[in-house]
């Protein structure tokens, strides 16, 4: 039975990178319109069975959380910015020092359980004693949200619009809501898995959230003063990604924000499809390349080079995690 399930499963899996295969190969000859429906199709086959559960869920936990995940505080403190000045600039050290000493803490049990227990990482996992030391280190993880809370409150500084591409389950808004900045946004949310946009509507029925394509933003230009997105541009091919980074700029009227989780210091992209989307290592210079057609200020932040220089911490989780902040 086990042997049918996998002969099964491996069958199906052949059959997926055939159909990609073949489906962009078509894109590429024709070019333009339908390129760009295609990997709108393959995108969305991409998820298309995942269950509503399973999204609510996925990468907003572990090193993943926007809790602690840096990235996810570096874009909230990047908004705070944009709001308030420099005013909160003692908390935010605060906040990332905390955030350092917790990702250093959760380092050190990754590597001394499976030595503890004489298992590999994966087993580890399967067992949930990563889970319980997770939640031994993350003990006060609620720590920062009744803060930030408090100090937005009131606040004279104007409000600002933003719009974020493949938001997932409101997977960060939750998190700008959790820490009083929801209240200070004009905020929009888009994805193509329209179970998402369900699980988002449904945590937050009055927030706009639609189903929606970065290739093809509905949107006006300067429609926002802020563009956002979090480990998307890696899930595209060169020319989808070249698209998005021209509409995330089109509808922005002051800048866009992007986290990347596979970048490299390189001169050229590394592109490797995977079935119905791309797992590329993105070249920093060519994806700077792009976004100066339209930007004239951009800024990279390398995660674990910045935490090792600031906090002597230089074991983040992702040696590839980058972030970009580029200001029309």
């Amino acid at each position: 039975m086990a042997a049918r399930a996998a002969a099964k499963n491996a069958a199906r899996q052949r059959w997926r990178w055939r159909y990609s295969r073949v489906a962009r190969r078509v894109g590429s000859v024709f070019g333009g319109r339908v390129e760009r429906r295609i990997e709108r199709h393959l995108l969305e086959r991409a998820w298309l069975h995942a269950k509503p559960e399973m999204l609510q869920v996925y990468l907003v936990g572990s090193y993943q959380s926007p809790v602690i995940n840096v990235q996810s505080i570096l874009a909230r403190h990047e908004i705070i910015r944009e709001l308030d000045g420099d005013v909160h600039d003692e908390l935010m050290e605060e906040e990332l020092r905390w955030a350092a000493e917790k990702h250093r803490e959760l380092r050190k049990r990754q590597h001394d359980l499976p030595r503890e227990h004489g298992v590999d990482f994966g087993a580890i996992k399967r067992s949930g004693k990563w889970r319980a030391a997770y939640d031994e280190v993350m003990w006060d993880q609620d720590r920062y949200a009744p803060v930030w809370t408090d100090a937005l409150r009131g606040r004279p500084g104007r409000n600002l619009s933003v719009i974020e591409a493949a938001c997932g389950s409101a997977n960060d808004y939750r998190y700008f809501d959790r820490y009083g900045l929801a209240p200070r946004l004009a905020y929009t949310g888009f994805d193509l898995t329209r179970a998402n946009i369900a699980n988002a509507q449904l945590m937050f029925p009055s927030v706009d959230f639609r189903v929606g394509d970065v290739q093809d933003i509905q949107a006006k230009d300067d429609s926002y003063d802020w563009a956002l997105a979090h480990d998307l541009l890696e899930h595209l091919s060169p020319s989808a990604c070249n698209r998005a980074i021209d509409e995330l700029c089109r509808v922005s009227r002051r800048g866009v924000l992007i986290s990347f989780f596979l970048m490299r210091d390189e001169p050229e992209h590394r592109v490797q499809p995977k079935r119905f989307y791309h797992v590329n290592d993105l070249s920093k210079d060519r994806i700077e390349e792009r976004f100066a057609r339209h930007c004239t200020d951009i800024r990279w932040v390398h995660v674990r080079a910045m935490l090792a220089e600031r906090y002597g911490f230089d074991d983040y989780y992702n040696w590839r995690a980058w972030t970009m902040i580029a200001r029309h």
